[in-house]
């Protein structure tokens, strides 16, 4: 029986939770031999190998290692490695429901068009939503995802083409233009949804395709990534200088809140910590609190995103970037 659908795996150094993303696989309802596992590691330092190798003879799997290159670079080598006519790209701290693939394949079955691709619906897992900053980017801001407007009666487009919950006809992804490789974390599924937008693409939730996000984001973690998404920003907008992508991704608004804020930034950071420390810390919840921590979150997530935005325009305009002391930011 031909191969139906190829789930792409990207991971780096998440072997912590690679068992239980392998496991839930290994679990798939659909038919063993309509369905293969790439594993594209992109250089992971941990004990991903090892992890891989326990699955060889449970799961149809593939597993390709690269030098660190980049979420764009390692999801064009798996979309190259498939041998399916389908594609689903899975995040490494996502877990799928048993029938998840089978919802994948069966909603393609419906929309097989080749520009049409599906959506699939993540939530998060009862021990992550404990977590205040994980309740505050999922449930109260929607900064991770958000299906609360979303509909399986509707058609979407390059918006909601979100990477790790979302499936697609290779051929249209191969004869058209892949994943940008300049994007290594961040906006690389949206870049390409743009892309793909003048020529067609249908994109349709499917809340059945479901998965489950087993990792919580800490405070300093979801800072770092709202920093990476900046540049990331940037670079969508230098490629694509038109005023719907300009909206889109708010750069006046963003340009405008660094040039007004930039010296609070640390102050902010630092105040934002220990008020989500003691949120972690207390047994009851505070709404007037809870009120007061969203507020910091938001101003902590839209500067670190500013700064990336503009550490990133400053370097490829040669200009120094502003110095901030003490602001903790963990990572670039």
């Amino acid at each position: 029986m031909a191969i139906e659908i190829s789930a792409i795996l990207t991971t780096f150094n998440r072997a912590e939770f690679l068992p239980l993303v392998l496991d839930a696989l290994v679990n798939q309802t659909l038919a063993r031999d309509k369905f293969e596992v790439i594993v594209v590691n992109d250089g992971s330092s941990d004990d991903t190998l090892s992890i891989l190798d326990r699955y060889r003879n449970i799961l149809p799997i593939k597993c390709f290692t690269l030098r660190h290159s980049g979420i764009a670079t390692v999801k064009n080598i798996g979309v190259f490695a498939a041998q399916a006519p389908i594609v689903v790209f899975l995040d490494d701290d996502d877990t799928l429901h048993p029938n998840a693939l089978r919802a994948h394949f069966h909603a393609h079955q419906t929309h097989s068009e080749p520009r049409q691709a599906i959506l699939g619906h993540t939530n998060l897992a009862p021990e992550v939503t404990k977590s205040p900053v994980m309740d505050y980017v999922v449930n109260r801001a929607g900064l991770l995802f958000s299906y609360s407007n979303l509909s399986s009666s509707r058609q979407y487009g390059w918006r909601e083409f979100w990477g790790g919950r979302s499936s697609c006809k290779r051929s249209f992804l191969v004869e058209n233009g892949m994943f940008t490789p300049e994007f290594h974390f961040g906006y690389e599924d949206i870049e390409c949804g743009w892309r793909l937008n003048s020529l067609g693409l249908e994109v349709f939730y499917e809340p059945a395709a479901q998965s489950t996000m087993v990792r919580s984001v800490t405070f300093d973690g979801f800072c770092t990534r709202s920093y990476r998404q900046g540049v990331a920003a940037h670079h969508f907008h230098r490629l694509h200088p038109v005023s719907i992508i300009r909206d889109y991704l708010q750069i006046e608004e963003t340009i405008a809140l660094w040039e007004r804020c930039w010296r609070d930034y640390g102050y902010i950071l630092r105040t934002a910590r220990q008020a989500d420390q003691s949120a972690r810390e207390a047994l009851d919840s505070d709404p007037a609190e809870n009120d007061r921590l969203g507020m910091l979150y938001d101003s902590s997530f839209r500067l670190s995103f500013a700064k990336g935005f503009q550490d990133a325009a400053s370097l490829a305009e040669g200009r120094p970037q502003r110095k901030q002391v003490g602001y903790g930011l963990p990572g670039r």
